[in-house]
């Protein structure tokens, strides 16, 4: 089944991309192939059927958005298909529109969104829920660097639970998963108290039981990201396999037929306990064909119980064949039935023993098959991967029995929990140990490839491991393939040698820029989310982007999220020397986390002090030493110099310190280019502190649509009477000046539409 399975999703996947599915042909062409009755025949029926089921189910190749206006309330009724979980101010869980009204229009969008209720302490309707309720339609509108993001999910946001009804309560099953779940988590809160600091054995019960890794520090994901083992927090087949071993093994003394019966049930609670999660839905289908082929005495077949599962998810959710969770499952459980068999009988040697070798060869498999949809997305290569997963799988096993008992504590007795919690919080230590280090010792490589340079490195490193040596022509293949995708890797565009440049980033409402010459490159500042990695979303593609792969240092121009936050992701990623930033600033917070930094220096910047980058030249303007003032007036400004030309880069100050600078340093000030402080806001860019610059080139940051409306009018007019250009991120995305040695700049934006 593993072809016409992956004939089905190659299907679904083609009809996003088709601007036309004529469904008569497509329900024809799938019954011709079908009549043939030969392999091909059957993919190609199979391919017709995705092709089918996702122009059907999905209303392709129409856009179920179209004409919806962002900026007015609509009323939906939708279903939730989700366990909620807790966020900053509320409730949130995945839903599916059922049906969407907007003024005038009505309509059955097959959209998926998420669903934000207010108030934390109300408890949320159950899971499985019919719900009419009223509200906003919006997603994040991705990020325009010359690596583009693409926008993030679509979310419901209501304002008050008034605007909310249960139109039809959930069935049975829904109930009984809901009741479940709502009695797991009021055991989790009563059981000692919540994870803090180094203490996260809580967090990490949450993560490996019931799926949700929300409350882990984002500082342990983003090491376990650059290690390549963030893996072991997913809950997928280990979890399920886990405990109906668990089950068999209790069980022994039943016959075998009530013990694979016992089996199926535990893993059916299990997944009714997390939720309908890709990875464990795969999972479990997979594990109840098999206990099914048991109890008819059939042997199990696991790659058709894989082929069964992709197709049995498809038909329900024919979107899931572009969701990441789904491709890496999927693909990691191929790679484990179809090359790791394979690898683990080519690396045999009687030197090592054969649990090592099977281990290795998994692990490598898994790795080698998901590459072509993890490294296009999360840019990002772990060499060390199959050995660091030697000690982390069986250390992750131990710490989910650990967990699972732990729960089980926890639902008879929260006291006898509340001991037992120090023991989870010593088996979540080792989860920390790679957050504690410089990336460099991982040695990740951060790699801008497109898919089809990923499937080649995946193809080239795939052979090259097992074909034997006598194949001289084949492994030559392997290595042409490795080639072709490592120089697709090396040879961006922003990989050549370049002169110097300024480049404000596309990172929404905060700032980003990179000042560089050749391989010498700073990143002043680096927006910022709350309790979101935007360094590996967002940062790490623009930078590999503009073909930097290190950092000579991160400049804090002051420690506010949408400047610090960034800084803090992206020094997980790529390697960095020293951290820039004013002196003064309260050990706490995003300024306490990026000095704190492993294996960085740090220099402490004020007014007088001078730097070179390359052939930058660049002065500190701004603060004073010492200085008590308020966060934004405390600003590193800094003016960079090359080729006779200059750029003023401001942070957010604001006027006492715009006054300021225009009466101590106005010949300084002038400048070509300016980047405009406070995003635009009306509380900078003051008449007597843009008559001492007089840009030439005004740049704005800021989010397309953003709450706070930068830039202001008054200030954009401002800037354009005194004779300045003015570009902005939300509307041109990134932008990118190359200053000449003819005194020329040259401003590209590569990341804005065609």
């Amino acid at each position: 089944m593993l072809l016409p399975a992956a004939s089905f999703v190659a299907g679904s996947l083609l009809a996003f991309e088709l601007p036309y599915l004529p469904v008569p042909l497509l329900a024809a062409l799938a019954l011709l192939a079908l009549a043939l009755r030969r392999p091909a025949g059957i993919c190609l029926a199979f391919l017709s059927l995705g092709l089918l089921v996702a122009a059907v189910r999905l209303v392709l190749p129409a856009d179920p958005t179209a004409g919806l206006i962002r900026e007015r309330p609509v009323e939906a009724v939708v279903h939730v298909a989700g366990h909620w979980s807790p966020d900053d101010d509320g409730w949130s869980a995945p839903a599916r529109v059922l049906r969407l009204r907007q003024g005038d229009r009505v309509g059955s969008p097959p959209l998926e969104v998420v669903v934000h209720l207010p108030d934390p302490e109300a408890p949320p309707p159950s899971f499985g829920s019919t719900l009419r309720l009223q509200g906003y339609l919006s997603r994040s509108p991705g990020f325009a660097n010359r690596i583009p993001v693409p926008p993030g999910p679509w979310r419901l946001r209501v304002k008050s639970r008034q605007l909310l009804a249960v139109e039809a309560p959930p069935g049975w099953v829904a109930r009984l998963s809901d009741t479940l779940r709502r009695r797991v988590e009021d055991a989790y809160r009563a059981a000692g108290p919540d994870s803090d600091g180094d203490r996260q054995g809580k967090a990490l019960a949450r993560a490996l039981v019931l799926g949700d890794a929300g409350g882990l520090p984002l500082e342990w994901k983003r090491g376990l990201r650059v290690t390549g083992i963030y893996h072991l927090l997913s809950v997928s087949g280990v979890h399920v396999a886990l405990v109906a071993g668990a089950v068999w093994l209790l069980g022994g003394f039943l016959p075998r037929r009530p013990r694979l019966l016992l089996m199926l049930a535990a893993s059916s609670l299990y997944l009714l306990l997390v939720g309908p999660m890709p990875a464990l839905v795969r999972s479990a289908v997979m594990a109840w064909l098999a206990v099914l082929a048991l109890l008819a005495e059939r042997p199990p077949a696991a790659a058709n119980a894989l082929g069964w599962a992709v197709i049995l998810l498809v038909l329900d959710r024919p979107d899931l064949v572009r969701s990441p969770a789904f491709q890496l499952t999927v693909a990691a459980t191929a790679g484990l039935l179809l090359v790791a068999p394979h690898l683990a009988r080519r690396w045999h040697s009687r030197h090592l023993p054969r649990w090592l070798t099977a281990s290795l060869a998994a692990s490598a498999s898994a790795q080698l098959a998901t590459l072509p949809f993890a490294l296009p997305r999360f840019y990002l290569f772990s060499p060390l991967a199959p050995l660091l997963n030697l000690p982390a799988v069986p250390w992750t096993g131990l710490a989910l029995a650990a967990s699972l008992v732990w729960t089980a504590a926890a639902l008879v007795s929260s006291s006898l929990a509340a001991r037992l919690l120090p023991i989870l919080d010593l088996l979540a230590t080792p989860f920390s140990w790679p957050s504690r280090t410089p990336p460099g010792i991982w040695c990740p490589l951060p790699l801008a490839v497109p898919a089809w340079a990923a499937c080649l490195l995946a193809l080239g490193f795939g052979l090259a491991l097992l074909l034997p040596p006598r194949l001289r022509a084949l492994r030559l293949l392997a290595a042409a393939c490795a080639g072709a995708g490592l120089w697709a890797a090396v040879s961006g565009v922003g990989i050549e040698r370049r002169g110097p440049e300024l480049t404000m980033l596309d990172v929404g409402q905060g700032d980003s820029i990179l000042l560089r010459d050749g391989d010498h490159a700073i990143l002043v500042d680096g927006g910022g989310w709350d309790g979101a990695d935007l360094g590996g979303r967002v940062l790490l593609p623009a930078l590999l982007g503009e073909g930097v792969h290190r950092l000579d240092a991160l400049v804090m121009t002051h420690p506010d999220r949408d400047h610090c936050g960034g800084l803090v992701d992206i020094a997980a990623y790529l390697t960095v020397s020293e951290v820039w930033s004013a002196p003064g600033w309260e050990p706490q917070g995003c300024a306490g986390r990026l000095l704190s930094l492993p294996g960085l220096r740090h220099r402490f910047l004020s007014r007088g002090q001078r730097l070179k980058l390359g052939r930058w030249r660049l002065a500190v303007l701004h603060p004073e030493p010492e200085g008590h003032r308020a966060t934004n007036e405390r600003s590193l400004v800094l003016l960079a110099s090359v080729h006779g030309r200059r750029a003023l880069l401001t942070g957010d100050i604001e006027r006492q310190s715009e006054h300021e600078l225009a009466d101590c340093c106005g010949p300084e000030l002038r400048t070509d280019v300016l980047k405009v402080a406070h995003h635009g806001s009306r509380t900078s860019s003051t008449p007597i502190f843009l008559e001492a610059a007089t840009p030439r080139l005004a740049l704005i940051s800021a989010g397309v649509r953003n709450v706070y409306h930068h830039p202001s009018p008054e200030v954009v007019t401002r800037l354009q009477e005194g004779g300045a250009r003015v570009l902005r991120t939300d509307r041109s995305g990134e932008i990118l000046l190359a200053f000449g040695a003819d005194g020329k700049i040259r401003i590209t934006t590569p990341g804005a539409p065609k």
